[in-house]
């Protein structure tokens, strides 16, 4: 059996073999599992430690002998149950220290100007944030919009949309060409979208008053969100300067 479905649902790669080796062999001694599982011995008494808090292995002494058995298949049931009761409980924990973990953030980005944020994760991150404390009568403003990256990016845009949809945000698009991408985003509500041919600025997103998000979509892909009201200024105007000479 591959330790790989043991690993998936939390054990390590060397957890997983001493369970299936002792699921073969049965009740065992050390020397006995790391003959058949090739681990380094100095680990083994860790591993096996680990597995008896899981409740996966058990220990007997047999002529003052330690000996080890696997736990029955149906325990690791068991294991994942506590895991899930375990992550509740890390959850809850979590919600109530949210509001003291904000302050704190907040605070040091009242200091801070930009933050870089990587890959698509890191995009979804500062998406989200820019997009949280913006206010229903507060506008998005996107210039340099293209088809023209990877899929996966524009697969998020449409779908992200939706949360700015549903707090009535309104969004005012750019597009650097005419495209599937570009009707899509025309036919959705709070929507407004243009085609500029002409060179445009690399994706550059307006949050309302004080807030900048430029994108890099090559790889590695990147976002620096900026928090500057003047900045936030001068790229709405030249947004509004493109706007006026872009095709609807």
């Amino acid at each position: 059996m591959d330790t790989g479905i043991l690993e998936s649902i939390g054990l390590t790669r060397n957890e997983s073999i001493v369970y299936l080796t002792l699921i073969k062999r049965g009740m065992s001694k050390t020397g006995e599992i790391l003959k058949d599982s090739h681990l380094n011995s100095g680990k083994i008494y860790e591993i096996l430690e680990s597995l008896k808090l899981k409740g996966l292995v058990s220990e007997s002494i047999i002529n003052n002998v330690k000996h080890f058995s696997a736990a029955p298949p149906k325990e690791i049931i068991e294991y994942i149950k506590a895991k899930k009761e375990a992550l509740k409980d890390e959850e809850r924990v979590i919600q109530q220290a949210l509001p003291d973990l904000e302050n704190l953030r907040n605070s040091s980005l009242a200091e801070l100007r930009a933050v870089t944020y990587l890959g698509l994760r890191g995009i979804k991150t500062a998406a989200d944030e820019a997009l949280s404390s913006m206010k229903s009568n507060e506008e998005i403003l996107a210039m340099g919009v293209t088809q023209m990256k990877n899929s996966k990016f524009n697969e998020f845009w449409r779908s992200w949309a939706q949360k700015r949809v549903n707090k009535k945000i309104i969004a005012k698009h750019i597009f650097s060409e005419k495209s599937h991408y570009f009707e899509a985003f025309k036919k959705m509500k709070y929507t407004q979208a243009r085609i500029l041919t002409l060179v445009t600025p690399s994706a550059v997103d307006v949050f309302g008053k004080n807030k900048v998000l430029i994108f890099n979509y090559n790889e590695p892909a990147s976002c620096i969100l900026i928090y500057d009201k003047n900045v936030a200024t001068s790229f709405t105007n030249f947004f509004y300067s493109l706007w006026k000479i872009a095709k609807a």
